[in-house]
């Protein structure tokens, strides 16, 4: 069985397979960089990181897009604010966005991020094909509106009533055809002057609506179909209900096969909002945690769930990656001492290998299953008290140990934590010989002298764990 994907059109899980042979395409709506990225941006790309990291392991090949939507009302109003451009605006927190949330939290870097401002050119070619398929209109000053009367599936995604919709205008306009028409291209206004937001196109001088964007700038470089199409919760509608209109009346194709969206993150049970004053900056969060246990809080739970973020929970969170800190580094000290002797070897079980392949098995079932992660870490945290078990046992194998640790790193992989972890390097002959003068030392009890070569050994990067099977050690880079 493979991959199975809730997918919000049809409101199920379905079998996935790629359009085109092993490539999958995705496409996941960015930050519109305004402000410094939020702990709900953190989720989006933490959740939509493990669904390409997943899929890699499945053997696909990826090509994953994720956009900067640089020109906005947002930033255009900030740069007012600012008495700035908009790129200055909008770089700043792209800079900052790359810092906070692709560095800190380990997540892997897309294809390209295209922003709007670099592809004027292609988003004009798109509104002109929907003019001339007759799904849009131009008015008088420049302003283009898609007419949505004109596309008769308008609302499959998000199964919006379109007779309601007709009280409550997104875009208030009475020069529209459809109070739910809205734009694809603005007029030029004096703010979008100021702020040097004005592009040339046919229709005078102006800048693209919100939604256009993200159909010009993914079917560029993914094509007209694409795989998946992901964001947060609050983008089903109106942008990606949008988008797909746009798209559609434009090509007359599917625009994306499945649509994945991830829940809310929550402050003390609340949505986090501005008007709430709740809003959590990531680059505030890593001064009090750091980016690998914010992004492992974040991944222990399923993407369609949501999160209450609080202390107590980030914690908790930070315990067990801990617990699974711990045991790479015992297993790798066990191996050592099991490679220099001493740590007591015997013969390797079939059946050891079995047991920890069944745990690697269910893990990937539940990531096979609509990617969830909460699931697998009930295998992965259920793999570690089976090691914890194991190493507290006198008699040991190498292959046993050389298997575990490569399973547990595979998991970690995924949920992209632990990845600086590294092996010990190569112990010199004195270094073994001052661990066995210090076995000797504790057998005798001179604590002191025991001490004295603990901290000689520390000084050289190698790490001692006493336990009730005698010492195990690893030898880490000294940091300069």
């Amino acid at each position: 069985m493979g991959i199975k994907i809730y997918n919000t059109l049809s409101r199920k899980k379905e079998e996935f397979e790629p359009l085109e042979g092993n490539e999958v395409r995705i496409y996941v709506c960015g930050i519109t960089p305004y402000d410094y990225s939020h702990i709900g941006h953190a989720r989006s790309c933490v959740a939509f990181d493990i669904v390409c990291r997943w899929l890699k392991k499945r053997g696909y090949n990826v090509r994953f897009v994720q956009n900067f939507t640089d020109v906005d009302d947002k930033i255009i109003a900030k740069a007012l604010k600012e008495g700035k451009t908009y790129k200055e605006i909008s770089q700043k927190y792209i800079d900052a966005f790359f810092k906070d949330i692709v560095e800190a939290l380990n997540v892997e870097k897309a294809m390209v991020y295209p922003k709007v401002s670099e592809h004027i050119n292609e988003i004009i070619e798109l509104i002109e094909k929907i003019i001339k398929n007759g799904h849009a209109y131009v008015l008088e000053n420049g302003d283009v509106y898609f007419h949505v009367p004109s596309f008769k599936d308008y609302g499959k995604l998000s199964k919006v009533d379109l007779e309601e919709l007709k009280k409550h205008r997104i875009e208030p306009d009475p020069r529209k055809k459809d109070p739910r028409d809205f734009a694809l291209w603005k007029a030029a206004k004096p703010e979008d002057f100021a702020t040097g937001a004005v592009f040339d196109s046919p229709w005078g001088k102006g800048r693209p609506g919100w939604h256009i964007e993200c159909s010009a700038m993914s079917m560029k470089y993914l094509g007209e179909t694409l795989d998946i199409h992901g964001g947060g919760k609050d983008l089903i509608f109106p942008h990606h209900e949008n988008e797909i209109a746009q798209s559609e009346a434009a090509t007359g194709k599917t625009f994306s096969r499945f649509w994945m969206h991830n829940e809310f993150v929550n402050i003390k049970g609340e949505k986090m909002s501005k008007s709430l004053g709740n809003i959590l900056a990531v680059r505030d969060i890593l001064k009090k945690w750091s980016g690998e246990i914010l992004r492992f809080f974040l991944a222990s739970v399923h993407y369609r769930d949501p999160i209450d973020y609080d202390k107590k929970k980030l914690e908790e969170a930070a315990k067990v990656y801990g617990k699974i800190k711990n045991a790479l580094e015992m297993l790798d000290a066990e191996i050592n001492a099991l490679k220099y002797g001493f740590s007591k070897e015997r013969e390797k079980n079939k059946g050891i290998f079995e047991e920890i392949d069944s745990f690697w098995n269910r893990f990937a079932e539940s990531m096979d299953d609509d990617f969830n992660t909460s699931k697998a870490l009930r295998y992965l945290l259920s793999l570690i008290s089976y090691i914890n078990k194991y190493l507290s046992k006198e008699e040991k194998n190498i292959e046993e140990c050389e298997f575990m640790l490569a399973k547990l790193l595979e998991m970690c992989e995924v949920f992209g934590i632990l990845q600086s972890f590294e092996r010990s390097e190569s112990f010199e002959e004195d270094e073994l010989k001052l661990i066995k003068e210090r076995e000797e030392a504790r057998k005798e009890r001179k604590y002191d002298v025991a001490d004295k070569i603990r901290e000689e050994l520390l000084k050289r990067g190698v790490v001692l764990f006493d336990t009730p099977n005698g010492v195990r050690f690893r030898k880490v880079k000294k940091e300069r």
